[in-house]
């Protein structure tokens, strides 16, 4: 009699629509809280599936399904499956006092702020008090939230909102058309997702914003990793599983560092109505801090050719040069593991994507004769130290190197490298740190002025200088200002990079600066000036086409500083060029 009863209470439960989440008076007489139900109380049952009365899970699960959204209230009873970075859900049982009594199903339901899970967040655990937003089902008998319809709205006292549409983020000031000369903010892109729905877009877009988090490219050789507009907003966007351009691999171990610059491009959709992303294998990322992200098997240019003469016997006591372990390993066949003990001396010209793991134990750099990297050969994760651990800021961009290596290969049979976890470094001597660090290092004098051209000072592809010394003994010493990104040289721009935060000190030593002028990289129609956010001794620097300029100080030292709040190519200076006016 009693199981017809609960039967019939179902039924009638499930035949009634509930409003949204969202406090309003309340429709129906709700089981367990007196009066007519219709069917007779159910035992233990409360609350009114209202943020402010939330169902607790006797009533949950006495519902037997609901029309639209409510909220449940419970302790972590069990985990299913924990939330993970792939899906973004998890799967757990909640009840009243959190054991395994009257339990309640949340199957497959989204994080904190109806937003898939990301690595930054913590795990849920056996006790912890929630809050479920979601739409009940009753899937084969079994009463649960709807997969992909529920999400943690409250978490130990903790949340982050999250309307079931959407509807609550309000988001900040869209930017951008979507093509590749103005590509959307997150805000926009968010905006468009929305506007698209749950159907793919049928044309593709341009969306640059900010890494949310770090990511290292695995097995599957693509990225899935959340954008913002500034680092900690709310409002993200997601890039699901996205290749380089052509469909092309991303190389397992490529590393994405949180707050890094990124551009994608492709289609886009509001998945499930609440997670705005790129299409599946419909995009592909176009450059991380302006730089095309590394592919499967390396460029697509022949195996390189080494210049210059090949010297060394690969001894401990004579080892390779770069051009002749890349004459070695260039004519191994291809993808084939060739085990040998070599030794190898080399300067370091490049650590692409900050390739100094201490999570995973490895190092990532390139090698090279000399410090513009006219040879390059790959050393592909290997150990630190005679194969120890490796420590931050263990290497550094124009420090030389001696590896040893017991298995190379040449991958794809194009690129020459150390096969993963067998070499290691045997020495270190540390490099002068960029470029010319001896006075007639570079720059021309003509008059009272000095002018420089940053690729004239021989600086290494993504060398991070601390002290340039100029021709006339002026030295430039730069400085992160506590941003990640550092001042940096590339070679795409041939421009020296300042940050926002970051600073350039020039020191005239005895004589006076009368005047700065900087030149200033433009690239694709974008004019990388930090838009005009320079100042000098604390003075905004004056426009003056591609150039920015500053009269004074009239004293031994001036300091150029980025001071810029905004991210991603508009926060940027890439200088070219530098002309000092000493004073007469």
């Amino acid at each position: 009699m009693k199981k017809t009863i609960l039967s019939l209470l179902a039924m009638a439960v499930t035949a009634l629509a509930f409003t949204a989440c969202s406090d309003v008076p309340e429709p129906y007489q709700i089981p367990g809280t007196g009066g007519n139900s219709g069917g007779g109380e159910v035992a233990g049952a409360t609350g009114s599936g209202q943020l402010t009365d939330p169902y607790n899970c006797v009533a949950a699960n006495a519902t037997g399904g609901t029309a639209d959204w409510v909220f449940v209230k419970g302790k972590v009873s069990s985990i299913k499956e924990e939330y993970s970075t792939q899906f973004g859900n998890g799967t757990f049982y909640i009840s009243d006092d959190g054991t395994r009594k009257n339990e309640f199903y949340v199957y497959r339901a989204y994080y904190l702020g109806n937003k898939k899970f990301a690595s930054s967040d913590k795990q849920i655990k056996v006790g912890d008090e929630v809050i479920i937003c979601g739409i009940i089902t009753n899937y084969n008998g079994t009463i649960e939230t709807t997969q992909n319809k529920g999400f943690i709205y409250e978490l130990n006292g903790v949340n982050r909102g999250g309307d079931p549409t959407g509807s609550d983020q309000t988001g900040g000031e869209q930017k951008g058309t979507g093509t590749e000369s103005d590509p959307f903010n997150v805000a926009a892109a968010v905006a468009k997702c929305k506007a698209v729905g749950e159907t793919a877009s049928a044309e593709s877009y341009y969306i640059k914003g900010i890494a949310d988090d770090d990511y290292t490219v695995d097995n599957f050789k693509n990225v899935t990793i959340d954008l913002v507009d500034q680092p900690g907003a709310s409002e993200k966007f997601k890039i699901y599983r996205a290749k380089a351009a052509d469909n092309k691999n991303i190389k397992e171990g490529y590393k994405i560092n949180k707050g890094a610059t990124i551009v994608v491009y492709g289609k886009v959709v509001n998945y499930y109505g609440n997670t705005p992303e790129t299409v599946q294998n419909e995009a592909y990322i176009v450059s991380v801090d302006g730089q095309a992200p590394e592919v499967e098997g390396g460029s697509d240019t022949p195996t390189p050719t080494p210049t210059g003469e090949a010297k060394g016997t690969g001894t401990e006591a004579d080892p390779f040069n770069v051009a002749a372990i890349i004459k070695y390993v260039s004519g191994l066949e291809a993808d084939v593991d060739t085990k040998q003990d070599y030794y190898v001396k080399g300067i370091i010209t490049e650590i692409p994507n900050n390739g100094i793991s201490t999570q995973y134990n490895n190092l990532t750099f390139y090698i090279s004769d000399d410090k513009a990297g006219t040879n390059k050969f790959y050393i592909f994760r290997s150990k630190g130290l005679n194969g120890g651990d490796v420590t931050e800021n263990m290497i550094k961009v124009g420090d030389e190197v001696v590896i040893f290596g017991s298995t190379w290969v040449n991958y794809k049979g194009n690129t020459p490298e150390t096969k993963q976890g067998e070499a290691y470094i045997v020495s270190i001597t540390p490099g002068e740190g960029g470029g010319s660090n001896e006075p007639g290092g570079g720059g021309e004098v003509s008059g009272n002025a000095l002018s420089v051209t940053f690729s004239d000072l021989g600086m290494a592809n993504q060398e991070k200088p601390s002290t340039l010394t100029l021709s006339d003994g002026t030295t430039l010493t730069f400085d992160g200002g506590g941003n990640t990104n550092a001042p940096a040289y590339y070679n795409t721009g041939t421009a020296m990079r300042m940050y926002p935060k970051n600073t350039m000190t020039i020191n005239a030593g005895s004589k006076k600066i009368a005047a700065i002028e900087i030149g200033c990289d433009e690239y694709n129609g974008t004019l990388y000036n930090a838009s005009g956010d320079i100042t000098a001794n604390g003075t905004k620097m004056t426009i003056d086409g591609t150039n920015l300029k500053f009269t004074g100080p009239n004293a031994s030292t001036a300091t150029i500083a980025n001071t810029s709040e905004t991210t991603g190519a508009p926060s940027q200076l890439r200088m070219k060029k530098l002309k000092i006016t000493y004073a007469e």
